[in-house]
């Protein structure tokens, strides 16, 4: 399946939470961010749930029994069988055997990178729509992962990314993918001593709003019911913060406001898998 509209391939064209509580994740993150929530049909004629923020589409609801720790990202495709043919004969896995269809989504997969990671790729329908870079949507998007230099030759292969390192490698190895000269995402190599069995993670960095401020948010978080993973850190990026929602689904807070003028951490800092 292949879109007309022209998305840039490889960058973040859609977030999906899944969770096996959907009215409780979603009053959490209305709570928190503002979200609004309006009911589109899939391909099945399910209810699909889409999280709005004045009117625009930010997200997307999956209901899933299993505990899933992370948001899930999706990547462009705009040739979604093509894409998807990569990833198997790049050693990745497809997790479905056709495609997603949401109206005014489009036609999504999932997929397993080599490294066990579950990635959403998507092909935008002619009405997509997704809001980001603004507060109470996603404005940065972390890869965090043991293998750091297969993900670097998968990713770049699948979807062609320019990678730029920062640090030395070694103790900071935080490679920043880039297409046509724009930040994608980044790539974290997880800290030492990370016990080998904690699997690779996506980090969604969702912008707090300058109007209520970074404590303002965190402590907001944590009196709905999430749980703070380790002490907040300023980085080239801005004041982050990453927690739990009342479910266990990982996420990050960010104010770009309170960037520092160096000093790329990221949430490898948190070896755990809890």
């Amino acid at each position: 399946m292949t879109s007309d509209v022209y998305v840039t391939p490889g960058s973040p064209c859609w977030m999906e939470l899944a969770t096996s509580d959907p009215e409780r994740s979603m009053r959490f993150y209305q709570a928190l961010f503002g979200w609004d929530y309006r009911l589109l049909r899939d391909g099945a004629g399910q209810d699909y749930p889409v999280a709005v923020l004045a009117g625009e589409p930010v997200a997307g609801i999956r209901v899933q029994r299993q505990v899933v720790r992370d948001w899930t990202p999706y990547l462009a495709a705009p040739d979604l069988a093509g894409t998807a043919y990569q990833v198997s004969e790049l050693g990745g896995t497809l997790l479905e055997t056709h495609p997603h269809v949401v109206a005014g989504v489009g036609a999504k997969a999932l997929a397993d990178d080599p490294g066990g990671a579950t990635v959403g790729l998507a092909s935008p329908a002619d009405d997509w729509a997704f809001v980001a870079g603004e507060p109470g949507t996603l404005v940065w998007l972390e890869f965090v992962t043991h293998r750091a230099h297969q993900a670097d030759r998968f990713y770049q292969r699948l979807f062609g990314y320019e990678q730029r390192q920062f640090g030395d490698g070694r103790d900071v190895d935080y490679m920043v993918y880039t297409t046509n000269g724009d930040s994608v995402l980044g790539r974290v190599r997880m800290a030492p001593g990370t016990p080998d069995d904690v699997p690779p993670r996506w980090i969604a960095h969702f912008a707090v709003d300058p109007d209520h401020g970074f404590d303002h948010t965190l402590h907001q978080a944590r009196s709905l019911g999430a749980k703070l993973r380790f002490r907040p850190y300023t980085s080239a990026l801005g004041k982050v913060a990453v927690l739990s929602d009342p479910l266990g689904t990982r996420f990050a807070i960010i104010d770009p406001a309170l960037a520092s003028d160096w000093d790329f951490r990221s949430a490898a800092d948190d070896p755990y898998d809890d």
